[in-house]
This record gives structure tokens, sequence and C-alpha cells, in this order.
């Protein structure tokens, strides 16, 4: 604590001695005002958005050196990340921190990568280049009323760049002492009127061991990962008005899992094989009428050496479509449908889904009606999603969001939303040990109900801050009751959220860029004495996180890249009962870049900088202080 103080104290310090540089004319606006398109499916402002929102660009993941998704969520406000293993991430927002974060939906061009066998994102098979991400939008909070169930305590939307961006070559080498990575990527205009563009790349990722945790000190083990992946974009405007996407990837992943199914926790040989491919379509009928439709095909196959082997195909189909019936109404209609075809074999025998093979489908249908209560100042927006599910049946999501901007440096807004998580394979149809944990079939989905408040001011051309404050109300949370028989998965919890998330962004020079946040979470949970949670991480959030970003440009061609992360002790307490818990840790990043010429970039980078090595959950490894150098050529 006293380290992660120190680093503001310098860096609040280096704001004062440098305020005299300050540029008049460098303004904030343009960053407050990107847009998104998360909260409605259709371009807004953030700064005017009745959402906690939260926009990671291309340079902010370029300067914070980070090699995949997860690593690029870090620091963002009210999001936890927190390494396992070389190969796994927990990533969470708001609470229920775990493997797999069952509440937080992550979404690739509009393609969920959300896994109905355990619920959550596998984010070493969601390991999309950095280079081509335009950018990330984080929602925190329900989403659900556009994106449907599992989006219940917030999005990660990631949005590629388009084809016609990425034009020419790029290639980027990276050596390090725990990682090495190559990937090489080409852009082509097809055609002589530049309405066919065609982005293709590949890339190889090699993760070396790390460090045993401190519960393995003794017990070394081989966790490297290996992850290859390959895909491709092309745009085609069609007209002015019209335009298609196809996009598809494909990968291969050799690792070395960790399983903790059981107290007799081991390691085994894994590999993964996976493919996706996208139609996406855009008719952008007139200023105020837009029709869009996705169609995707997704696959997995994950093999363990001594335990469960799951495939699973997603098939789905989508259309929304804005329009303005009337005068001040901004309406969005859209209805989908998405099949599941999954596979869960186990060699060992000790979790056991019946039958083997089984197909689920999801229908859905949304509406949403953002109305103008007064131009520029007022905006009530409306709507819910509806869906039934295999397993659930029938659930409603509404949402009602109020927004006030009385001038363009202050946005005041409330929300108030129902979101549920629908139950997976696991949850309605395993056997855990022969009966220590039996699946349910009359198990119901999971329901929040969300109270949030939020503040964004503009508060000099230099300064901005965003203030967000949350309440959420859990219900039929997914329990297992311990019996003298078959111990069945219920929805027989309860839980209390609340918390608060600032963040500020401060341009002290035309060069140098300051961002600060810091989050304040807790949560009360409730069940019977004689339940227990069956994955029990569940309950496992840090109480408070800040993080301290320096974005400096000494030059034209050398910039200086400074990240500080805080997580505070994550207590995984249930009904008052105090479990181990890891430590506190703070994780201090910085790199430098050389621009030599337009074409080469060199860098050089430190990770984790202040300790040997750090846990930074309860179980599993410590990620070690490691230093890399990499090149990206343009050609």
């Amino acid at each position: 604590m006293k380290s992660f103080k120190l680093i503001i104290s310098i860096l609040l310090l280096n704001c004062i001695l440098l305020a005299n540089e300050l540029d008049d004319n460098l303004s904030l606006e343009d960053l407050m005002n990107i847009e998104v398109t998360s909260i409605s499916k259709k371009e807004e402002s953030a700064f005017t958005a009745s959402s906690a929102i939260y926009v990671i660009s291309q340079a902010e993941m370029k300067s914070k050196g980070a090699s995949n998704l997860a690593e690029a969520l870090r620091g963002t406000p009210g999001v936890q990340v927190s390494r396992r293993t070389n190969n796994s991430w927990e990533v969470s927002i708001r609470g229920f921190d775990s493997l797999y974060s069952n509440k937080l939906l992550v979404l690739i061009d509009g393609r969920t990568v959300y896994t109905p066998i355990f619920s959550g994102t596998y984010w070493n098979f969601t390991n999309y280049p950095i280079a081509d991400i335009e950018r990330i939008e984080v929602i925190r909070g329900p989403g659900a009323s556009m994106w449907g169930s599992n989006a219940v305590n917030g999005v990660i939307n990631i949005t590629t760049k388009h084809s016609k961006d990425t034009l020419g070559g790029l290639s980027k080498l990276e050596y390090g002492e725990d990682f090495q990575q190559a990937y090489l990527r080409i852009g082509e205009t097809l055609d002589e009127e530049g309405k066919l563009n065609l982005r293709a790349y590949g890339q190889f990722q090699k993760y070396d061991t790390l460090n045993p945790g401190s519960k393995n000190k003794h017990d070394q083990q081989n966790d490297d990962w290996d992850h290859a992946q390959g895909g491709f974009r092309l745009d085609y405007d069609v007209t002015p008005k019209d335009t298609i996407k196809i996009s598809g990837d494909a990968y291969s992943v050799d690792q070395v899992t960790f399983n903790s199914i059981n107290s007799n926790s081991f390691y085994e040989d894994s590999d993964a094989t996976g493919y996706n491919l996208s139609l996406d379509y855009t008719k952008q009928i007139s200023t105020d009428e837009k029709f869009h439709a996705l169609i995707y095909y997704d696959f997995y196959d994950f093999n363990q050496e001594f335990t469960t082997n799951t495939y699973v195909q997603s098939w789905n189909f989508e259309f929304d479509y804005h329009f303005s019936p009337i005068k001040n109404h901004d309406v969005t209609i859209g209805a989908g449908t998405r099949l599941y075809r999954s596979q869960v074999k186990d060699p060992s025998g000790q979790l056991r889904m019946f039958p083997v093979n089984e197909n689920t489908t999801n229908y859905n249908f949304f509406i949403q009606d953002k109305i103008t209560l007064q131009p520029n100042r007022w905006t009530l927006t409306l709507g819910s999603k509806f869906e039934e599910h295999d397993y659930s049946g029938f659930d409603y999501q509404p949402s009602a969001r109020l927004a006030y901007t009385p001038n363009r440096k202050n946005t005041l807004w409330l929300a108030a939303s129902r979101a549920v998580r629908t139950p997976n394979r696991y949850e309605h149809n395993s056997n855990l040990f022969f009966g220590a944990v039996v699946g349910n079939h009359d198990v119901d989905s999971e329901t929040v109900k969300t109270y949030e408040a939020g503040y964004r001011v503009l508060a000099t051309e230099k300064l901005s801050f965003d203030f967000t404050v949350f309440y959420n109300d859990y219900s039929d949370l997914t329990t297992t009751k311990v019996t003298t028989g078959d111990n069945l998965i219920v929805n027989d919890a309860s839980a209390d959220s609340y918390g608060f998330e600032v963040s500020s962004n401060y341009l002290a020079t035309n060069d140098w860029q300051l961002k600060l946040s810091y989050s304040y979470f807790d949560i009360d949970t409730d069940q019977e004495k004689d339940n227990a949670s069956y994955f029990p991480t569940d309950n496992v959030t840090a109480q408070h996180q800040a993080s301290v970003y320096s974005f400096y440009r000494i030059s034209k061609e050398l910039q200086w890249d400074l990240t500080a992360y805080y997580q505070d002790t994550k207590d995984p307490s249930i009904n008052d009962v105090k479990n181990t818990s890891n430590q506190a840790f703070i994780k201090l990043d910085t790199k430098f870049t050389w621009t030599c010429s337009p074409k080469l970039e060199i860098y050089v980078a430190g990770q984790n900088l202040l300790e040997d090595s750090t846990s930074e959950t309860l179980y599993y490894v410590e990620a070690p202080r490691t230093f890399l150098m990499g090149l990206n050529y343009r050609f």
C-alpha cells in the first residue's frame, strides 16, 4: 500500500510541476465524445450515454504492452483481472470473480464467446491479435436489454479494425524470458475503386512456464501455453448505403491445464482447436433508419488428458432495425435465435453429463425506444429483451435509463435494470463425483436487479472525471444442497452488492496523458448452512482496486509508458466464514518505445517490477518479474 501511495504522489507532483506547460488549445472533448455502439447497437456519444461505459482505445492497449485480451482489460474501472496460470485468467465486473466469471458477456464484432458448458469465457481461446482491435467497449452493469441473458454484471464488446484501415503489411516480433510472439498481417485493396478490402493475419504466441504458487513451492510444474491463430476480414462497400463484412478465425492451442475440480488438484496436458465464420450486413436506409443482420458459426474442441473432453458448435442468426416512427423517438427492434450443439465426455468418469450429446436453442426479441424529452438535454431510454431458453423457459430483461446533459461539460444519468444468467449444461444435467454434485433439470435462471447513477464532467479542457455508484440485488443464485443422498444444484442463495467507480483523464501537456481510476466493491451473500457453492471462488472479489497510467511522449521518436495496478486482498468468505485469502499486490509495468522511422518501432518493457513474483489469485502460480523487447515493422 505504501508503494502504491508513493507512485500516486510522484505522478501528482509531476502534474503540478508541469501545469505551466499546459496547451490551452488541447481538449478532451474528442476523447470523451467517442462514438460507441454497445449500449443501443447504434452509434452514440460515450459522454452523454446513460450507462457506465469505458472505452479502451488501440493506443491505450499498445501503451500498456498487452499481449492478449485479458491483460488489455487490466486497470479498467470496475473490472478485476487476475492471472491464475500461464493460460487462464479470472476476469470479472463488479464481483463473482472466478475462472469463468459467469455473469460477464464477451463479444467480438457481435459474436458471443460465452461457453454454454460451464458459463463464461475461455480467455486462452479468445486471443484475437491486439494490433487488429480498434477499441474495446466495457459496460459495467447489466447490458441484457440489448445483448440478452448472461450480460448480468457487464458486457465487453470488442470491435476489430475495418480492413481499409489495415492496408499494407505489419510484422511484429517480441521476445522475453517468459513470452515470445511472432505476428504477420497483410492488407490489400482488391478493386480499383477501393470498395473491396481484405486483411489476413497469422500469429504465434508462446508462454513459458511460470513459477509455482506459494502452495506449490516444492512442486514445480510445467504450465506452458502455445497459441497459434490465423484469420481474415473482408469488407465490401457494395453501395454507399450497403456494406458486407465476412470474417473468420482459426486457432490451435497446446497447453498444460491446472485442474482444481477436486481437492487433489493436478496438472494435465490439454489441447484445443477452434474456428469461426461470420457474415455481417448493414443497410443505412436514411439518416434515422438502418437495418443490420449478423450470421455466424462458431466451433471449438477442447480435450484434456484425464478429465473432460468437450466440443461445442453454435449457429447464430440475428437482426436489428433502427427507425424513428415519430418525432423524438429513436426505436430499435430486433430478434434472433442461437442453436448450441455440444458433446461432453470424461475419460476419468468423475464428471458425466446426460445425454452426452445435446442440442439447445435460444430465441430472443428486443425493443428499445430512446425518447428525447428535451433536445440536447433530457433523454429517456426504455427497453427490454425477451427470451425463451430450453433450460429456463421464458425470461424478460427490462431497463429504464434517464440522462440529463445541461451543457457540453456535464452529464448525469440514472438507470434501473433486470438481467438473468441462464443455467448451463453442468448445472442442468451433470453428475460430478458420482452424486457429490448433481445437475438439476429444475434449476432456474439467476436474477439481478441493478440500480445505478453516474456523473461525467469535463472539469477543464484538460481534466475530466467519471463517477458511478451502483447497488445489485441478486436472487435465485445457484448453490449445491448438501444431503445424505445426491447433492443437487439448486437456486437457493441470494446476495447484495454495492460500490462505486471513479476514473479521471488528464492531459498534462500535448505529449503527456495521465489516467487514474479507483473502484470500491462490497458484497453480502446469504445461503442455507447446508448449502455449498460448487465453485468455491464464486464469492472472491477484491474490495479495493486502483490504477495509474502515464503515457508520455518524450520526443517525436521516444515514448515512455508507465502503468501501476493495485488489487486488494481477495476474501472468499461465505456466510461470514473466513477462508484463506491471497495478499494484496501492486503490478508495476513500464515500456519504452523508439520510433526509428515511419516503418520501424523498437521497444523494451518490464513487467511486475516491484516483486520477484506475485500471486494474483488464491491458487496456482505466481506471475514473475519479466523483461522483454520487440519490434513492429510496417511494409
